[in-house]
């Protein structure tokens, strides 16, 4: 017996009772490899368990995420309304129970409304327990302001087993990017644009900021001006945005 089973074996754990939690643990961790689908040409897992891209076709849909916030997101609305793009905001729990009148604002102006969590938080280093009561939460806010979302996109991307669970468990299919412009490390909306063209393709997911609670401030600015630039590549290219569920062919 190894030195390690030795010590485990004084406090009652054997190497057999060990296998099960070594299991439990990598169930909890090993789907964090869908991380890797924004560098993968993947669209979309087996049974919609988690999706990158929409079919590949004419649409790209531009989505948001970390609203709302009544200093950054009327700009990117107005930006948004200038261009006649829709938009689809992964909106926070914590920012809706803030300023439920700006959710009502985003859906009034004919864009989609998704949750993005309760809390910005990392899934990875969270019990399944907390993952569930924390998308709880964020659908009750949600549910509060007449809003029932069909796409959760958890924080940083991160899916663990629990994150999959948990929103197989509300009938929510998990979705993250195939490009996006990291706002908060560009220098200018020149970057951003620049960064989303790089990824960007038929069926893409675009992944951009509303918000600069979770960045450094200015971050937000930088997506809205780079909105213009992003317009543009989209018709050179022959590419529509169009909110999630266009996108993937769901009807409301």
């Amino acid at each position: 017996m190894s030195p390690a089973v030795r010590r485990s074996s004084r406090h009652g754990w054997t190497a057999r009772a060990l296998i099960p939690i070594g299991l439990a643990a990598s169930a909890h961790m090993v789907p964090s490899v869908v991380s890797l689908g924004q560098w993968l040409p993947i669209r979309v897992l087996p049974g919609d368990l988690c999706r990158w891209r929409g079919p590949s076709g004419d649409g790209v849909a531009l989505t948001f995420d970390d609203g709302p916030d009544p200093r950054t997101t009327p700009h990117v609305l107005d930006r948004l309304d200038q261009l006649s793009l829709p938009a689809t905001f992964f909106c926070l729990g914590q920012q809706v129970a803030l300023h439920p009148e700006l959710v009502n604002e985003i859906r009034r102006r004919g864009h989609q409304v998704e949750t993005h969590g309760f809390r910005h938080a990392h899934h990875f280093v969270r019990t399944p327990r907390w993952v569930r009561a924390d998308l709880d939460s964020a659908l009750d806010v949600l549910e509060q302001v007449g809003i029932s979302p069909r796409w959760f996109r958890p924080p940083f991307g991160q899916t663990t087993g629990a994150t999959m669970g948990e929103a197989r468990r509300h009938g929510l299919r998990l979705v993250l990017w195939s490009a996006w412009g990291r706002e908060w490390e560009e220098p200018d909306s020149i970057s951003v644009a620049r960064r989303v063209r790089a990824g960007v393709g038929p069926g893409g997911i675009v992944l951009l900021h509303d918000a600069d609670v979770q960045s450094p401030p200015g971050s937000s600015r930088r997506a809205t001006e780079a909105l213009g630039p992003i317009a543009e590549d989209l018709h050179r290219q022959n590419l529509t945005a169009r909110t999630l569920d266009e996108l993937v062919g769901l009807s409301r």
